[in-house]
């Protein structure tokens, strides 16, 4: 599955003198193949539609793509969509690509929305690799796991690609998450499942939701808001009503035509769009 590319030097012992000229006419174009990139092959990206939600009340974004490199170093590019993205990724074993959309006319950084991602080779068809919104979970645990190993392993170094990925991303389809979790895996802390993971191995029974409680935000709007999650359902506000939420602790952000509220289950400040 995965494709180890060998660019050194090749000895060629007890050879006629015929095929050892072509054995060196062959090492030459090795090592001019690997001078031109054609032992890191490029996959063309392919990114998601948006939301429909999104794409109706933001428009067309722009993308932050992230993914490791063959010199296993994250690196970032920015782009407008689909068409001719192409990245050489690290192929020896499982890696994460990320893409975060974001509006920066709007003030939308890269980051506040919920990211799409992929892992190689899972998400690998052909010279592609095929981004989706549910792979942006995966990614983005591979990442806040690579942290915490970093920081927590102890002993015998872990690594994410060693993770049960197949088995994980069985799970996260599977009714055995509660309803909740199946709608909107976003709705899971994963970076305390990461920093849990690291101390003490993965266990399923983790996966829950964050705590929330509901909140009535009396902002003045007539229309849709949406979250930050892809999977969030659009929340209708009523004319002359209170905007209903589910609030955590930590700081959600919801967007409408009025611009973006951001609220914790104490405060809440809308900034109306410039």
């Amino acid at each position: 599955m995965n494709h180890l590319h060998f660019c050194g030097p090749l000895i060629w012992k007890n050879l006629a003198p015929g095929w050892g000229f072509l054995a060196a006419v062959f090492l030459v174009f090795v090592l001019n193949a690997c001078g031109s990139g054609f032992c890191t092959p490029a996959y063309q990206v392919e990114l998601p539609p948006l939301p429909s939600a999104w794409s109706s009340l933001l428009g067309s974004p722009r993308w932050r793509l992230e993914w490791i490199s063959q010199d296993v170093r994250w690196e970032t590019l920015d782009v407008d969509g689909n068409g001719g993205i192409s990245i050489s990724i690290l192929e020896e074993w499982t890696t994460p690509v990320i893409a975060y959309p974001f509006w920066p006319l709007k003030g939308i950084p890269p980051g506040l929305m919920r990211p799409a991602g992929a892992l190689f080779p899972f998400d690998r068809a052909g010279d592609r690799i095929r981004l989706h919104w549910r792979g942006g979970v995966d990614a983005v645990l591979y990442r806040e796991l690579a942290a915490q190993y970093q920081e927590h392993s102890s002993g015998t170094p872990r690594y994410p690609h060693y993770f049960n990925w197949p088995q994980f991303r069985s799970l996260l389809q599977s009714p055995d998450i509660g309803e909740i979790l199946l709608h909107d895996p976003w709705s899971a802390d994963w970076k305390n499942i990461a920093l849990k993971t690291a101390q003490s191995g993965f266990d399923r029974r983790r996966i829950i939701p964050m705590p929330r409680k509901d909140m009535a935000v009396p902002v003045p709007h007539e229309g849709f808001w949406i979250g930050t999650s892809p999977f969030a359902d659009p929340i209708c506000q009523e004319p002359g009503t209170d905007l209903l939420l589910r609030t955590c602790e930590t700081a959600d952000t919801y967007l409408s035509s009025s611009g973006m509220l951001r609220c914790t289950q104490d405060l809440w400040i809308l900034m109306p769009w410039e």
